[in-house]
């Protein structure tokens, strides 16, 4: 039973901040593909 609740209140929240967190999530790995490249670049030049 319990874990029926959690999977619906888990369910329930990931529908409504669904595309918040979507694109969140996209930020951030454009940001860590971005500092890794940056760090390669700067690697790189020494």
């Amino acid at each position: 039973m319990m874990g029926y609740l959690y999977g619906y209140g888990y369910g329930g929240m990931m529908a409504g901040q669904g595309v918040f967190s979507l694109f969140f999530m996209l930020i951030v790995l454009i940001d860590l593909v971005l500092l890794g490249l940056w760090l390669w670049q700067q690697i790189s030049k020494k």
